[in-house]
């Protein structure tokens, strides 16, 4: 069992992913049509205190109570760099901007230290990190009044938590992971059944987390004056999505959806075709727990219409397996080699 400790590269990580996704993610913000999406409206509206919303948004309330109070806080202060030609809530709009950034970059940092465990070159981590960073989905998950990034930071806990036996993290992922999304629950075997946790001891935590979060769920509704069974209808009526899911993955256009995730990327992908040594390294050393977290991707897949948006999920896998590429075709020993070498004087 170990205990996590961050350094100095671990804030330059941090800063550096911030660095990355806060520009494409202030665009996001400014340009996205808000009032076409029931998820803005509904995390927007929790924000302000309405909790009257959808059965299946209306828990996710971390995300939002946090960007609620910056916006109480500091709304009027934000106000005054509202750009002229904005259209949005630009206070709250860019509150939501500062936590979900904020969060993005943490599962940036936690998936950079999940690659540290399967290279020897962090040059090749943080080149891999990049095709995170340069997602499109990462913009969109920063820039928007959404609860996503909180979900990833859970999943990348519990990936990290396994890999480095970080029991604390785990316990904390336990804690936070389903009031960040009821999804957490297929999370919930790998902790189970990977973790160093004494099973004992997980059993308990899950245990006291369910309640934790069933207690809130069944106030919350008192308070609304909504139906307790209203939301587990809704979270079961998913698996009505399955068949719709399946036919769009199987699509032409769904498999552009889930290709364009990791964009050019996928490149990295061909010398596996024609090197047996690189695919034999990479089954060897990737750990299982990290082979059936994939399962688990296409689990929300099914279970969402909106696959692509899902298999970002995938991504912390992506990137262990994009390093490892990197690090044993040689690339960056033969970028090193290209660059001007300075002169003596």
């Amino acid at each position: 069992m170990g205990r996590m400790k961050f350094g100095r590269s671990d804030l330059i990580i941090f800063i550096f992913s911030l660095a990355i996704l806060s520009g494409p993610a202030y665009t996001i913000m400014d340009e996205f049509n808000y009032e076409g999406s029931d998820d803005c409206q509904s995390y927007l509206s929790l924000s302000k205190g309405k909790i009257d919303q959808s059965p299946v948004r209306r828990y996710r309330v971390i995300v939002p109570l946090v960007a609620g109070a910056i916006d109480r806080i500091a709304g009027k202060f934000i106000e005054r760099f509202r750009p002229w030609s904005t259209t949005v809530d630009f206070s709250l709009s860019l509150s939501f901007l500062v936590v979900n950034s904020l969060l993005m970059s943490l599962f940036s940092l936690l998936i950079y230290r999940l690659t540290l465990f399967y290279v020897t070159m962090p040059v090749a981590a943080v080149i891999s990190l990049l095709s995170l960073l340069t997602c499109r989905w990462t913009s969109y998950f920063s820039g928007l009044p959404l609860v996503d990034s909180l979900y990833l930071v859970v999943i990348a806990m519990v990936l990290l938590g396994i890999k480095g036996k970080y029991n604390g993290l785990l316990i904390l992922a336990i804690f936070i992971g389903p009031w960040a999304k009821e999804a957490f629950i297929f999370m919930a075997p790998l902790v189970l059944i990977f973790s160093s946790i004494r099973l004992s001891r997980q059993v308990i935590y899950f245990v006291v987390s369910g309640i934790l979060v069933f207690a809130f769920r069944y106030l919350l509704d008192t308070i609304a004056g909504n139906s307790f069974t209203e939301s587990f209808m809704a979270d079961t009526g998913h698996f009505s999505y399955i068949t719709v899911s399946v036919k769009r993955l199987f699509s032409f256009h769904g498999l552009y959806e889930v290709l364009s995730v990791t964009g050019i990327w996928v490149l990295l992908f061909i010398p596996l075709l024609y090197n047996k040594e690189l695919r034999r390294k990479i089954s060897g050393s990737v750990d299982r727990y990290i082979w059936w977290y994939i399962p688990v991707v296409f689990i929300h897949m099914l279970l969402s219409t909106d696959i692509a948006r899902m298999f970002y999920l995938v991504l912390p896998a992506l990137v262990i397996v994009y390093a490892i590429i990197i690090e044993n075709l040689g690339i960056l020993q033969k970028i090193s080699a290209q660059l001007p070498k300075g002169q003596s004087r």
